[in-house]
């Protein structure tokens, strides 16, 4: 079985941001101790938006290897952990290595699953002062994903989140962002989606959408927001 130690729990709450004091609470802090985890997410951790949140996205994990990959990118990067909205965050699992469907246990209760990849919006790059972010984020597959929460309890930085099962092996995490932004219309691919019953009622119903439409959503709105030039 395949473990790796949570290294920070963080919540965050709404405050305003952005240029016209949009309500949001992208940016998370670390919390000390036990704290429960429920089916929709994490307790004192807030979302503006409906959309934001829910049983496919009850908790959102970003790769602490990413981190460096952006410092590379920029110098004086000067984000850190917490800084793109995450609530858990570790060393030794990314989007190339993470499966859709995963199932995880946390310490000896909480059981979760990897339901979908993130989408990145424009509130991830206007936090980190880079407007492109959300973009590369995409085309790089750095985008992190979510859990659904399969049995809640309480998780805390420090315990163990051991892989106790793959039913998709095939699908990993930067398979399905590459070829949704890469290759968006794909129909073999679209329609593989749309049968991966794991993955997030979000994603199945976009792929499910450009199948019968024939076209793919406009990005600009969620990549750039207020930035759009």
């Amino acid at each position: 079985m395949h473990s790796v130690s949570i290294e920070t729990v963080m919540v965050g709450r709404i405050r305003p941001f952005g240029p016209n004091d949009e309500p949001s609470a992208i940016r998370k802090e670390p919390v000390g101790g036990p704290i429960y985890l429920g089916l929709t997410g994490v307790d004192g951790d807030e979302q503006a938006y409906h959309t934001h949140g829910g049983p496919d996205k009850a908790l959102l994990h970003y790769a602490a290897e990413n981190y460096r990959i952006w410092h590379r990118f920029y110098a004086g990067f000067s984000l850190g952990r917490g800084g793109f909205g995450e609530n858990i965050s570790t060393v030794g699992m990314t989007e190339e290595n993470v499966c859709i469907g995963d199932r995880y246990r946390i310490g000896e209760s909480v059981v979760i699953e990897v339901s979908q990849p993130r989408q990145p919006c424009w509130k991830l790059g206007h936090n980190a002062g880079k407007r492109e972010i959300p973009r590369l984020m995409q085309e790089h597959a750095f985008t992190g994903w979510y859990y659904r929460v399969v049995e809640p309890g309480n998780i805390h930085a420090g315990a163990l989140l051991t892989r106790t099962g793959r039913p998709h092996p095939d699908w990993t995490l930067s398979r399905i962002i590459t070829g949704f932004y890469g290759a968006p219309m794909d129909r073999d691919f679209l329609t593989a989606l749309t049968a991966l019953s794991v993955l997030g009622r979000e994603w199945r119903d976009l792929a499910q959408k450009r199948l019968d439409t024939g076209a793919v959503e406009d990005w600009d709105g969620r990549l750039y927001g207020p930035f759009l030039m």
